[in-house]
């Protein structure tokens, strides 16, 4: 008798794990380096400190993936979620680390305690799935994909603050990424289109550097070797501001965790249970507390890394559970993170259009399959939640007079799709089960099906 192992378990042959999760650690790397050059910066790190602090940032990212894909006990919501520090994180670390007297000991130890504290509370996480029907999921996924669009636009303009953005040639370089792409998802192999991305990367990278474009110089300065220890920057030092500072910001980023774990659970076809919701933000939450203690940072879901599991049609979740060992493995060797880091952006942008366009592509595939018309409320709620998502996109200075507390929880088009669709299907459709079925509603959408057939 035979049993039939579930894609996101399955585990693939070797090679073909490896390039995969080669290309989810490129995507992961390039997107997330940002952070820790934008925190460095604004301390006042050495050279030195700066480059030890992106690896340490990249061996807690690889920790926390595989924490969440593989797990242990009650941490981790099994799913190919590839995990790492977020830029919602940004401002609050910056802040508490400038207060006088606090520093990145201050920021070490808020984290740790910030992270106890997501772990203690994970219980009712789960308590809140019944509160994610399809119709909130569909609005999630949806937010997900239009959030990171203007970033991939910025990629393929040449970098946000590039003096020539817009210049043709970059367009051009992301045009001929995209095109590779679709050639080959229309014509290649099985594994040439689960590895479309990453090909069409490395093709308009290569383009790129042999116009001229990218600083190589990075690479060359990088050490070859440096070792992420524990308290690193010193002992940490524990106080009741930086504690609230970050914790505020790290409830939030729980609310965006679990509208993640249950949206993706309906991408790979796994519908993700209480106990998992809750074993997925304990998880975040362990990971945050060890991210203190090697002076990381809180971590969160890669919504980058979402458009890779559609585009490539690969759900495993032991793919993503290697690209977190590689990263934590990559971490010891700057040069190779640096030489990816050197990817100009006119290539990155091309792949992310695809990548992100995807995301937002199964969000409306998922609310397609809402009923609306025995249940009228939906289309409100869809409406509703998506016209005021998108106001951190498109208008992005319509809440800059608020407090600065309502800006941290409104800063993210995800967060406020989560807050608005949970509330207004609250008040107009009710709770459903405790599996998060729509009470008005039979079950759930079907699967996200993936652009590839064969996985």
């Amino acid at each position: 008798m035979t049993t039939t192992v579930h894609p996101a378990d399955e585990i693939l042959p070797a090679k073909k794990m490896f390039a995969l999760a080669l290309q989810h650690v490129a995507v992961a790397y390039v997107g997330s380096v940002a952070v820790p050059l934008i925190i460095a910066n604004a301390l006042g790190f050495t050279r030195e400190d700066t480059i030890l602090l992106i690896s340490t940032t990249f061996f807690c990212s690889g920790l926390a993936t595989l924490v969440q894909t593989v797990g242990f006990w009650r941490f981790g919501v099994r799913l190919p979620i590839m995990t790492g520090v977020a830029f919602s994180s940004v401002s609050a670390i910056i802040a508490i680390g400038t207060m006088p007297g606090v520093g990145i000991s201050g920021i070490c130890g808020a984290v740790i305690l910030g992270g106890l504290f997501i772990v203690l509370i994970a219980p009712l996480a789960g308590r809140l799935r019944r509160f994610f029907p399809p119709v909130v999921t569909g609005c999630i996924v949806t937010a997900i994909g239009m959030q990171l669009l203007p970033v991939a636009y910025q990629w393929a303009g040449g970098g946000k603050n590039h003096e020539n953005f817009g210049d043709p040639v970059f367009l051009c370089i992301a045009l001929l990424v995209l095109t590779v792409i679709l050639m080959l998802n229309r014509l290649g192999s099985p594994l040439m289109r689960n590895l479309a991305v990453l090909v069409g990367m490395g093709v308009g990278a290569a383009v790129a550097w042999l116009l001229g474009m990218g600083n190589m110089d990075p690479v060359r300065e990088a050490p070859w070797v440096v070792l992420p220890m524990p308290f690193q920057f010193g002992l940490p030092q524990f106080g009741l501001l930086p504690f609230l500072t970050i914790t505020i910001v790290m409830i939030v980023q729980a609310v965006e965790s679990m509208g993640l774990f249950i949206s993706i659970g309906d991408m790979v076809d796994r519908q993700v249970t209480p106990r998992q919701v809750s074993d997925g933000v304990r998880a975040n939450g362990l990971s945050s507390a060890v991210g203190g203690i090697f002076a990381g940072f809180p971590v969160i879901t890669h919504m980058e890394n979402i458009g890779l599991v559609i585009l490539s049609g690969v759900r495993s979740r032991w793919v993503v559970a290697l690209c977190g060992l590689m990263l934590c493995v990559f971490s010891f060797f700057p040069k190779f993170g640096a030489l990816l880091a050197a990817v100009p952006a006119p290539a990155l942008g091309g792949a992310a259009m695809a990548m992100f366009g995807i995301v937002a592509a199964a969000g409306i595939q998922a609310l397609a399959k809402v009923d609306y018309a025995n249940n009228r409320y939906n289309l409100m709620i869809v409406a509703l939640t998506l016209s005021i998502a998108l106001i951190p996109i498109m208008a992005p200075n319509l809440f800059s007079q608020l407090p600065d507390w309502m800006r941290t929880v409104l800063h993210s088009s995800v967060v406020i799709a989560c807050l608005v669709s949970v509330t207004l299907n609250l008040v107009l459709n009710g709770a459903g089960d405790d599996q998060g079925d729509d009470v008005h509603l039979p079950a759930g959408p079907a699967p996200i099906t993936p652009i590839q057939a064969e996985a």
